[in-house]
């Protein structure tokens, strides 16, 4: 299994770039005497290494369980089309949290592929039951970035770190239309730890 990060000191890359130059900005303004100016960012920079701090997650042993890949809310629950697999599935739409971490934690264990046509908003990882899941970045800037940052082709572990959520508001997680859902509207939950879902075995449906 792959992480598509390496943390430094339990921080990822990106979070080290973000408080340094943060921390030189404060410099600057120190040294042409403005300490009032240099404060905010100086305050800031530890903010960002606690955004993109990789939290020890517990994710539950449930091999057929859809863990939550963002820190939110469970905000709808819709039976739909999937325009991107076009398969009938079903949707959950997460509202990020505002203060939750920066970090995509894979939902299921499986393969990333490709999604033929889709924008880099979307990313796919099929299990070894051959059963496809999607995480959308909905609404929100990801910076060109994909919500799952696996090379294509690669395994990634349940629970995982595997990505950046970036300026997402708002996560949709596309699941197989035959899944059992386990969490209710209006739920607050974890990435990494909650379970969406459970992937029920052909010989269960």
């Amino acid at each position: 299994m792959r992480s598509a990060y390496v943390p430094i000191l339990r921080v990822v890359p990106e979070g080290w770039i973000g408080a340094g130059l943060l921390m030189l900005l404060a410099l600057l303004l120190w040294s042409l005497e403005s300490w009032q100016l240099a404060l905010p960012p100086a305050l800031l920079a530890p903010v960002a290494l606690y955004w993109f701090h990789d939290n020890p997650r517990r994710s539950p042993a449930k091999p057929l369980g859809v863990l939550a890949p963002v820190d939110g809310e469970v905000i709808f629950r819709r039976e739909c089309h999937d325009p991107y697999l076009g398969r009938e599935a079903i949707r959950l739409g997460i509202r990020v949290a505002a203060w939750g971490n920066y970090l995509f934690r894979a939902p299921v264990e499986g393969e990333v592929l490709a999604v033929p046509g889709a924008s880099r908003r979307v990313s796919r990882i099929q299990t070894d039951e051959g059963e496809d899941v999607l995480v959308v970045a909905a609404q929100g800037w990801l910076l060109g970035a994909r919500p799952v940052w696996i090379p294509y082709g690669e395994r990634v572990g349940q629970g995982r770190l595997c990505g950046l959520r970036r300026l997402s508001r708002v996560v949709d997680v596309y699941l197989p239309a035959s899944s059992r859902v386990e969490v209710a509207l209006g739920q607050t939950i974890r990435c990494g730890e909650t379970v969406l879902a459970t992937l029920l075995r052909r010989t269960e449906r």
